[in-house]
C-alpha cells in the first residue's frame, strides 16, 4: 500500500527499509515513496512491544496498549507506565474518539474525549494536564458537544398514553414549520387548537 487515505479512525502505521514511521489521524493523508507501508489501527501489528527493563533510546517508537508511544528521551525503563510519566514517554491511545479524558496526553484539534458524563471536543491541539481537564478550560482547548436529538414533527395524540408531556418539544408543520415546547402534562391539542399549551421557539 503507498499511503492511507483519510482514515476513519486513528491508523498506525511505518514504511519499511526506511526509518519513517509515525501516526495518521483521523481525515488526514500520509504519502510515502516508498513501496510498502504497513498500518493498522492496532499499533501491536506494526511496533514491538515496549519492554518493561532496559535502555530507552530517544525517537524510538513501541505498540503500548494496542497504542504508540514514543521516547521522548534517553533513560533507563521504570516500573511506571508511559502515560503517568510524559517526560518520559509521548502517549498515543488507539480509536480513541470519544474515549475517556485522562492527563499526559497529546491531542489534536477535533478529538473527543468524555469528562464527567459529557463529551467535550479539542480546539486546540496540546498534551492534556491534570489540571487543564475540559471543564477548566472550556473555549480555550475544549468545547462541550451537544448532542442533537431529532424534534419530531407534531401529530393528533389518540389517547393519554401517548399524549405530549410538559418540555416536549416538536415541530408544528402548519404553521410555517415552526417548533412548539408543550407547557403543560398530558397535552393532546395542537398549537392551534390550544395556544395556551404550547410555547413558540
Amino acid at each position: 500500500m503507498a499511503e492511507i487515505s483519510k482514515p476513519t479512525s486513528r491508523t498506525f502505521w511505518k514504511t519499511t527499509g526506511v526509518v519513517h514511521e509515525g501516526f495518521t489521524d483521523i481525515d488526514q493523508v500520509t504519502t510515502t515513496g516508498q513501496p510498502m507501508l504497513e498500518s493498522d489501527t492496532d499499533a501491536s501489528t506494526i511496533y514491538p512491544p515496549l519492554p518493561t527493563s532496559g535502555w530507552m533510546e530517544e525517537g524510538v517508537v513501541y505498540s503500548y496498549n494496542r497504542g504508540m508511544v514514543i521516547v521522548r528521551q534517553p533513560h533507563e525503563r521504570t516500573i511506571y507506565a508511559p502515560e503517568d510519566t510524559p517526560a518520559l514517554f509521548y502517549v498515543y491511545r488507539a480509536n480513541t474518539e470519544g474515549a475517556g479524558w485522562v492527563a499526559n496526553e497529546p491531542v489534536e484539534k477535533g478529538d473527543t474525549r468524555t469528562f464527567e458524563g459529557k463529551t467535550y471536543q479539542c480546539i486546540q491541539p496540546h498534551t492534556t494536564q491534570a489540571d487543564w481537564t475540559p471543564t477548566a478550560t472550556i473555549g480555550v482547548l475544549w468545547k462541550e458537544v451537544v448532542i442533537v436529538v431529532d424534534i419530531p414533527v407534531w401529530v393528533q395524540p389518540t389517547g393519554a398514553h401517548d399524549a405530549y408531556q410538559k418540555g416536549k418539544v416538536v415541530w408544528y408543520p402548519t404553521l410555517n414549520s415552526t417548533k412548539y415546547e408543550s407547557l403543560i402534562d398530558a397535552n393532546v391539542w395542537s398549537p392551534v387548537a390550544y395556544a395556551a399549551g404550547w410555547r413558540k421557539l
